[in-house]
């Protein structure tokens, strides 16, 4: 089994060069489809990236290594691999076929539109259930959403009209079809709540009633009867994020649907973010979007 000291860290640009694919809509989301069988391992060493991944498997069978778990993975499965998570295939048991999507935290920020749902599959599944098994009709849409991004992603000139438009909706499909199938397996294997799983729903709660006031990770954490640092790391445990990076995260998204779905001017968003200021809200939105308000409302509205 891998040691930490042994993990390499990976861009999605430096994972593309060692599959030998070059880049789709610049370096935030790639389509990696691999219709030939793959017998050797392009990745035999643990490592880590600054992105997540789904690898739905199509056909063979493999053996990797999540964090410290190690699963079997044959056709049908859906691998889910958030950013942070240390991944190692150790064994290519049958030569496989894969379609999956890496994609940047900033991306799924950009593009998701249901971000409470996608919250289910970061905070509940991603420890407990890092691999789903989709049955035969959820994997026929799966794979026609991941061929579909992957045909528009690879469109050049006039035929890449509105890709990005369109990818954005297959986005947003696919992470719905993965929360279905993940909300029918939670009801087939009747999973107990446990305490710190309470903690976390009762947070988000909390989150999506106050995230246009309250930034405060202390604020939060005394409406749970806990503190602050109890709060971060249950967070950190189940999603790799603190929970400051989850309010904050929360606020962008707040943020982004005022900028695509209102005519609220900046300094009106800024109020009703509760920001000191539009230079301030400015500010804190670029740095998490690498993109300013006003230049994010031109491109997305």
């Amino acid at each position: 089994m891998a040691t930490y000291s042994q993990v390499r860290q990976h861009s999605l640009r430096e994972i593309l060069n060692i599959l030998g694919e070059d880049a789709q809509l610049g370096t935030e989301c790639h389509v990696h489809y691999n219709k030939e069988p793959v017998i050797e391992n392009p990745f035999p060493y643990p490592f880590r990236g600054n992105n997540s991944g789904l690898l739905l498997i199509r056909a063979g069978k493999l053996k990797i290594q999540l964090n410290l778990e190690v699963f079997v993975v044959g056709a049908g499965d859906l691998v889910i691999i958030s950013s942070q998570v240390i991944t190692h295939i150790l064994e290519i048991l049958e030569p496989v076929t894969i379609i999956g999507l890496v994609f940047t935290d900033q991306y799924a920020l950009k593009n998701i539109l249901n971000y409470e749902e996608v919250n289910v599959l970061r905070f509940f599944t991603l420890n407990e259930m890092p691999v789903l098994s989709f049955p035969e009709s959820k994997r026929a849409v799966v794979l026609y959403l991941l061929e579909s991004m992957h045909k528009l992603n690879s469109m050049h000139g006039q035929e890449s009209y509105y890709s990005e438009e369109k990818t954005f909706h297959y986005f947003n499909l696919l992470a719905l079809e993965i929360i279905e199938v993940y909300r029918t397996e939670v009801e087939k294997v009747a999973m107990k709540t446990s305490r710190k799983k309470e903690i976390i729903q009762d947070f988000l709660n909390l989150l999506s009633l106050y995230v246009r006031q309250e930034r405060s990770v202390k604020f939060y954490a005394d409406k749970l009867f806990i503190t602050s640092g109890h709060l971060s790391k249950l967070l950190k445990e189940a999603s790799g994020s603190t929970a400051r990076d989850v309010i904050e995260e929360a606020v962008v998204m707040e943020a982004r649907n005022f900028l695509m779905d209102t005519s609220l001017s900046l300094a009106q968003i800024a109020e009703e973010l509760n920001f000191s200021d539009q230079s301030f809200f400015g500010k804190f939105f670029k740095k998490k979007m690498m993109l300013g308000p006003k230049a994010f409302r031109d491109k997305y509205k």
